[in-house]
């Protein structure tokens, strides 16, 4: 077909216009992002400290926003189900995922080649909130402290029977970490969930737990059970007498549970920068923190950059756990 040379330009020029539009509109879209309800998706079961805390940031970012934060509930597989929906959706930043340390961290590398995803298929957004791991003994135990742990671990190699709520949780991990730390092995016993492993400890079955400390609190403070040490970077207001695990000389055994807003990786960085904001203002915001507080959790703050610095360090705290041979996914 031929073209005027006046009609050529004319329609070179609609050409023109038509490709400068769309990066416009794309662009207009990001800003005023979000113009309608989000999808918020909790790789957990309704229930739980997890669920509470992104039911909390989901509310908070709503009221921020603008728009309707609605949480979904995809539990199973350690968390990978949730998460898999996750990365796996638009990354238009409508489709987003409130975690934890297991699906974020954790579960796609226990489960090797047959993960469905990896942290890098993940857009960090924000850590929210981390929950304090506490070591813990029953009241009349003669474990009166962590020195008395150790001393014991000592003097009767192989006997101490240390029990945690689930393979690759937290506490698991802070056994790992002690029984490396220390050059000893204890009697791991894995339970399915924190309620049944302090409950066996009640029972005389156990000799320890290694657990959050929301699941163990109001037992502490009914004297039924002993806190030894918090797994926290530092004292933590429920227990301003019990020491953490750096003050006691084993700083190694540093991994909390965490919470944190993640999204598909190539959500673009105008999306992120107005989540990020969102997060930092809920977090600034003392009612948001006393509520998160009161379930057990701190709300923590960081940088972009040192959130990519906290998660490499517990992915390879995870990877060299696996690498040893001490993690498995059984």
């Amino acid at each position: 077909m031929n073209f005027h040379p006046h009609r050529r330009s004319l329609f070179a020029a609609a050409i023109a216009a038509h490709l400068l539009a769309h990066p416009l509109i794309g662009w207009a879209q990001k800003a005023d992002y979000p113009n309608h309800a989000v999808r918020v998706i909790v790789p957990f079961v309704p229930g739980g400290n997890a669920d509470s805390s992104a039911r909390i940031f989901a509310e908070a970012y709503g009221k921020q926003l603008g728009q309707s934060f609605i949480v979904e509930n995809k539990g199973g597989a350690g968390g990978m189900i949730g998460a898999t929906t996750m990365v796996r959706a638009a990354p238009d930043g409508y489709t987003i995922m409130i975690g934890t340390t297991g699906p974020i961290v954790a579960s796609w590398q226990l489960a090797g080649k047959a993960a469905s995803y990896s942290l890098k298929d993940m857009k960090p957004v924000a850590l929210l909130t981390q929950v304090p791991g506490v070591i813990v003994t029953k009241a009349d135990s003669p474990l009166k402290s962590y020195a008395d742990l150790v001393a014991y671990a000592k003097t009767h190699p192989g006997a101490l029977k240390f029990g945690h709520p689930g393979n690759g949780t937290a506490g698991h991990v802070n056994i790992l970490q002690m029984q490396k730390a220390l050059s000893q092995q204890f009697v791991i016993a894995a339970y399915r969930g924190a309620g049944p492993a302090v409950q066996d400890l009640l029972g005389g079955q156990l000799d320890a737990v290694a657990t959050d400390l929301p699941s163990a609190l109001q037992l502490i403070k009914a004297g039924q059970l002993h806190a030894l040490a918090v797994v926290f970077p530092q004292r933590v207001p429920s227990l301003p007498d019990v020491a953490t695990m750096a003050e006691l000389k084993q700083p190694e055994v540093d991994i909390a549970p965490f919470t944190a807003t993640m999204a598909p990786k190539d959500v673009p960085p105008e999306v992120i920068a107005r989540l990020v904001a969102a997060s930092n203002t809920a977090l600034d915001d003392p009612a948001v923190r006393k509520r998160v507080e009161d379930i057990g959790g701190v709300p923590v703050k960081m940088s972009g950059a040192e959130f990519d610095t906290f998660l490499d360090r517990q992915v390879e705290t995870y990877r060299a756990l696996i690498a040893s041979g001490l993690l498995t996914a059984d």
